[in-house]
This record gives structure tokens, sequence and C-alpha cells, in this order.
């Protein structure tokens, strides 16, 4: 059975187990960290959009080589997509080394910029100090799950991230513990960031021999030369844009954080930025689904598309669209009726609990937008149609998204909870415009088999 001929369900559980262990790892660390001290847990945590900035860049380079690849497959070019294949892997090890650098020098000014002061300002340097030298890790464990993912293996990427897991939580037990010896400093921040970092570095090895076994990929020097000057620009073309727009959502999110950390310090309430910390740890299980039935539709649309099978493709995205954004609303109802339950596992304080448990609910409104925003960006940069999602889900996010989250946070006073619904409403605007689009039908003109 051919990639194309698959069952969404088939493709995507796996992808959703795999997008949830890595959902859960900055929760586990988190958690690891809040034993220690809430306010270094909610330091760490306020990075995570700052973080996601950078990652979500290196994905959506990865995703787009990937949707090529798809689209070669799909028209039965092996060939072609093995030299995608070598340039994909090979630019993002160069983008992961370079975000790295760049990481590790701009870690003052971030953490500066985001409001933080104290200790979690100190918690956040250790941290983003720490995980610099890992993110060519991650930049290669983004690319080769993407790449795996395309040629069907998906549960092979389940396999690989719960080896992460593992590892994970084994040596984020042991640093904190002090087993084995394990020095006094590495009891905290430090040894979960090296806990972290490590178990991307595994993680890429148990991909790689995934690569090599199962997708039979051989890296030539050639095959670089060659992607560099055939297929480099179609890359660039899809991959600049597929980046604009996740990029900008995670900057946006650094905009909120730093409202948040900002309506903290006026307010005087300590309770504001861990609330927000731990809320959103939980409300990424709905967006879990969303991610996996998106990439799962994304495989699929590409792999159409490469064969121009337009009909079948509109399809599987329609199909995708309703299983994920019912899911996400179910996930997100339940999250919130448990909230004060789960938001326990990292604090007893009744302020947190309260005020988590309505952003929890205010996720509800959120979820079944932000679902259908997946999968149809997806959709569309499966296509080769990235450009218009970048362009018009970056003036929207600042101009419509920002209006109304200053609007709601400030303007008629709803503070954290005008923020999240401000959230809300950015995913409202862009899902509608990018559904709209796709209904024009313009994507299947785009792609790489014309």
């Amino acid at each position: 059975m051919t990639v194309k001929d698959k069952s969404l369900i088939s493709l995507s559980w796996p992808l959703v187990v795999t997008f949830g262990i890595g959902m859960a790892l900055p929760m586990l660390d988190s958690w690891f960290l809040s034993k220690r001290s809430v306010e270094a847990a909610a330091g760490v945590g306020a990075l995570m959009p700052v973080i996601g900035t950078l990652f979500m860049a290196i994905h959506a380079f990865a995703q787009a080589g990937a949707s090529i690849a798809s689209q070669f497959l799909g028209g039965d070019k092996p060939r072609h997509a093995q030299v995608t294949q070598t340039l994909v892997i090979s630019g993002s090890a160069v983008l992961g080394l370079a975000m790295g650098v760049i990481l590790w020098f701009a870690t003052p000014t971030i953490v500066t910029l985001m409001g933080l002061s104290g200790e979690p300002a100190d918690a956040a340097i250790k941290f983003l100090h720490t995980i610099a030298p890992a993110v060519m890790f991650r930049a290669l464990q983004g690319t080769l799950t993407s790449l795996v993912a395309t040629h069907g293996y998906t549960i092979w990427n389940l396999f690989a991230n719960i080896i992460t897991l593992i590892i994970n939580i084994t040596l984020n037990y042991i640093f904190m513990e002090g087993y084995f010896g394990v020095p006094a400093f590495m009891q905290g921040v430090y040894g979960v960031a090296i806990a972290t970092g490590l178990s991307w570095a595994i993680s890429v090895i148990a991909l790689w021999i995934v690569v090599i076994y199962h997708l039979e990929h051989k890296t030539k020097v050639r095959d670089i030369k060659k992607g560099y000057y055939l297929l480099l620009p179609e890359w660039l073309r899809i991959g600049i844009p597929a980046a604009v727009e996740p990029v900008s959502f995670q900057l946006f999110q650094v905009f909120v954080m730093a409202m948040f950390v900002k309506l903290g310090h006026d307010l005087g309430d300590t309770s504001i930025v861990p609330a927000r910390v731990f809320a959103g740890a939980f409300a990424m299980f709905a967006v879990v689904l969303s991610v996996g039935l998106g990439s799962g539709s994304q495989i699929l649309v590409a792999h159409l598309v490469g064969n121009k099978e337009f009909d079948k493709a509109n399809k599987r995205m329609h199909q995708s669209l309703i299983w994920s954004s019912s899911s996400a609303f179910v996930v997100a109802v339940f999250v919130a009726l448990t909230g004060q339950h789960l938001l326990s596992f990292y604090t007893t304080d009744p302020n947190i609990l309260h005020l988590g448990g309505l952003l929890l609910w205010c996720d509800v409104a959120l979820q079944p937008f932000k679902a259908s925003n997946i999968v149809i960006t997806n959709a569309l940069r499966a296509s080769g149609d990235s450009a218009f999602p970048a362009v018009f889900g970056t003036i929207s996010m600042w101009t419509l998204g920002l209006g109304t989250t200053l609007f709601l946070c400030f303007g008629i006073e709803l503070g954290a909870i005008g923020l999240w619904l401000g959230m809300a409403s950015d995913e409202f605007y862009r899902s509608i415009a990018n559904y709209t689009r796709w209904r024009r039908g313009k994507w299947k003109s785009k792609g790489v088999m014309r």
C-alpha cells in the first residue's frame, strides 16, 4: 500500500502520541523544577514561546522539505526525493547550529525583554545557556521525524520519542536527586537542561538508524551539490513563507507572555505568570491531537498533490479538519473540567489554581479554531501554497489579533482572561481566511510537480 492510500488515522495516531511525548517533555521539566522552586519553574516555563520560536522556524523548513519529498514520492520520482532528503538534513544541521550560537549570545537580552527578574530570570538564563549547544540536535530531531513520517513510517517516530521520554525522565530523576555522585550544581536548572539536551541527542541517533536502515537513505556529497542547484529554490520558495507564519505566531506568544509578566508586576500578583505557564502546559493536550492529525493530513495531501489527485486531497483535508476541530474541543472541555486537579500537579497555591482553572475554560473557545488553523495551514504548505498563510497570518495576528488582545485585557479590563481570549480571536481570524483560501483552489497550481 502506498502512503497516499493509507487512512488518516493509521498515519496520524503515532504522530499524535509522538507530539504528545514532545509536549510532555517541557511539562516534565517544569514539574521537576517546581519540586525545587515554583519561581524557577515559572521562569523556565515563560521561555517556552521563545524556544518555540526557534524550533518552529527549523520545523517549518523541515516540513517544507518533507512536503517536497512527499510530492516527488507521490509522483514516483524516488531519486528526486532522495536528493531532497539529503539537502534538508544538511541544511537543518547548519540552521540548528547557527540558531544555537544566536541563542547563547542573545540570552540576557531575551530574558530582559521578557520582563523577568529575580529567581525566574536567573533560572531562565541558566536554562537557555545550557541547552543552546544542543539546539542542533533538536533541529535534526525535527527534520528526521518529518522525513520518516513522509515515508509513512510514523510508528518509528513513536518508538524514537518513547526512548527520548524515558531518557529524559531517568536523567532528570538522577540529576535532581543527586544519585551516582552528581554534583550539587546539577541538582536544579542545570540538571534539567542537560537532561533535555542529552535526550535530544539520543533521539537523533535512534532516528538516524531508522533513516539509514528503513528509508535506505544514503547521504552523498554530490546530492548536496545537486540539491543546492536544482531543489534549493523550491525549498526556499515553500520554506521561507512556511517559517514566517509560525515564527510570527511564536513571537506573538512571546508578546502575550510578556503582557502576563507585566500584568503580574503592575498588580503585584505573583500568581499570574505561574498560572499562565501551568495552564498553558495542560492546554497543549488539545493541541497534540490537532498537530498529529494536521501532520498526517499534510503527508497525505502532499502525496496526492504530487500525483495530481486534487479531489482526494480536498477530501482528506476536510476529513482531518472535522476530526481535529471536534476532538480538540472535547479534550479542551475535559481539561477545563479537571483543571483544578491537573494544576495541583504543580502547586497547591489557591490563587494559581483558581486563575489557572479560569484560563483553561477560556481555552475551550480557542482550541477548535487553533485546530482548524493547524490543519488548513499544513494542507496549504503541503500543496506548495505557503505564502498566503504566512503573509495574511502575520498581518492578521499583529493587527486584528493584537488589537483584540489589548482591548480585552486593558480596554475592558479582563486582565489575564482577556489575554487568553485575545489569543482565541487571533486563531479565529486566521482560520476563516485560510479556509477561504483553500476553497478557492489556488493551491492546485502551487506544487513542485507542475
